[in-house]
């Protein structure tokens, strides 16, 4: 089948929904389709996966401008390589790939994630709509779809969580440099949190962490926090944990690159991010492929990721005393012991979540088109 994805981005950036991308990408080409694919972001050609990739360098940071090409570049790519299908990776894009339909008869399915959803345009919701098929990282993104979109067909809504790299996040030691840069003794109980620090990402949970970190000294003296991300929100951040007197107990890393996320994962003994509105969490299985406990919030996708409670704790994100509390269970094994088995962990992630089982989702999600 002749498919033309449209992705946000695929080579530059860091973030779930790169990832998610780049494994889509790789799974069709794997799945025997020919690929071609129309990118919002890239401005670099890495030779991942030897497909034709229509790159495009911009002389302009202007948004409206690179959109401009990017409109322009569907719409040829659509005439010259004529897919069978587009997959809009992007839910930003479906109302190009809504004109493409009208004027080319070309079928089109849309791939949302969850934040996408939350404010979305009157248009955008007509393109989604149109979908001939929709595909949702998790079932918490899908209820997200069909409150929207009252009379769209649930049978054509897809769950493709995203996949993880047991190869790439596995356990290892705690890396020696970290516990220099940050201080951090043998005897430190570490929680991790990696996340985007915005004003806009604050239903992420990390206030509550630090709040729950406060409640734990008593329990817990040698606790500490990790707080690992940037954005706009670190300055009042920082006052938060000043006034609660944490300054010794909290750390904020700032912007953490590939090459030392995993390490950072390997430092911590729990992750911890007791988010509202997670689409899916793709930090939740990268921990958990390094095989730690995992905390999260059970309210939103964070459920699927740990599979209803399977393999991670689910707690009300907006209670701190049960964030505290679950903390304390986990450090003094007061719970599931599967829960703090590292092999365990490991083992289910990369069996619910491994790239093989993503390909097998997905070329299911194909086949399904083809009986259509």
């Amino acid at each position: 089948m002749k498919i033309l994805f449209l992705a946000t981005e695929l080579f530059n950036g860091t973030g779930g929904i790169k990832q998610f991308n780049n494994d889509f990408t790789k799974a069709l080409l794997e799945m025997g389709h020919s690929v071609n694919v129309v990118s919002m972001n890239d401005n670099n050609i890495v030779d991942l996966f030897g497909f034709d990739y229509e790159n495009f360098k911009f002389t302009s940071n202007s948004k409206s401008f690179r959109k401009i090409y990017f409109i322009k570049s569907v719409i040829l790519k659509s005439f010259s390589f004529n897919p069978d299908i587009i997959i809009c990776g992007h839910v930003n894009f479906s109302p190009v790939c809504l004109f493409v339909n009208k004027f080319l008869k070309i079928p089109y399915f849309t791939v949302t994630y969850g934040l996408d959803l939350w404010e979305i345009s009157k248009f955008r919701l007509l393109a989604l709509k149109s979908s001939q098929a929709i595909v949702s990282i998790s079932n918490y993104t899908k209820g997200l779809i069909l409150k929207q979109l009252k009379d769209y067909s649930e049978k054509s809504i897809f769950i493709l969580p995203c996949a993880i790299d047991p190869d790439k996040f596995k356990p290892k030691v705690k890396p020696k440099y970290l516990m220099d840069r940050h201080k951090i003794k043998e005897s430190d109980k570490v929680i991790l949190t990696v996340s985007r620090l915005s004003k806009y990402d604050k239903y992420k949970g990390y206030d509550n962490v630090i709040l729950a970190v406060k409640e734990l000294i008593v329990d817990i003296p040698d606790v500490k926090y990790i707080l690992g991300g940037f954005g706009d929100d670190i300055a009042r951040i920082k006052n938060l944990i000043k006034c609660n007197e944490l300054d010794d107990r909290v750390m904020l890393t700032g912007f953490i690159s590939d090459a030392e996320l995993i390490d950072y994962y390997n430092l911590c003994d729990i992750f911890v991010m007791p988010s509202k509105k997670e689409g899916f969490g793709i930090v939740f299985i990268e921990a958990l492929a390094c095989g730690k406990p995992v905390i999260a919030g059970n309210k939103d996708g964070s459920v699927d990721a740990l599979l209803n409670g399977k393999i991670g704790t689910l707690i009300d994100p907006d209670n701190v005393e049960e964030i505290s509390q679950a903390i304390l269970n986990i450090f003094t094994e007061n719970t599931d012991s599967s829960l703090i088995n590292p092999k365990y962990l490991r083992n289910n992630v990369i069996e619910n979540f491994g790239f093989k089982k993503f390909k097998e989702k997905l070329n299911r999600i194909i086949e399904e088109y083809d009986v259509k």
